[in-house]
């Protein structure tokens, strides 16, 4: 298998995987910043299904950093009640949703409206 295969392939499957364990679970709250601070990677899917990889930075002041394709966006995640929330420096504001299980960490970035949703796992 090429390695230009095993990319197309990896990006078709590594959101299936995560959306799979991710749609039978409930959230968890955030009980901090901390709590999810550091890197994270995963794919975007924007309108018709069109995916790319997604990259994301939170630093420990909730503040953010948002890469896919060419695109670099900064923002800041807050947290009320356990609650996430995220606005990008373009005004786009969405939910944060913590999953946390015997599977492992993610996070889903969901705008409220814009078409897109991005889910990404921690860096290891």
């Amino acid at each position: 298998m090429t390695m230009s295969r095993a990319m197309k392939l990896t990006r078709i499957l590594l959101p299936l995987v995560v959306l799979a364990g991710c749609a039978s679970a409930t959230p968890t709250p955030i009980p901090s910043i901390q709590a999810i601070e550091g890197k994270w990677a995963g794919t975007i899917t924007r309108g018709a299904g069109s995916q790319d990889f997604y990259y994301l930075t939170v630093h420990p002041d909730g503040s953010i950093v948002t890469q896919w394709g060419t695109n670099w966006k900064w923002g800041n995640i807050t947290l009320d009640g356990g609650q996430g929330s995220f606005e990008l420096m373009d005004r786009v504001t969405g939910t944060v949703r913590y999953y946390a299980g015997p599977s492992g960490r993610s996070l889903e970035l969901k705008p409220e409206f814009e078409d897109w949703s991005a889910t990404v796992t921690p860096v290891k």
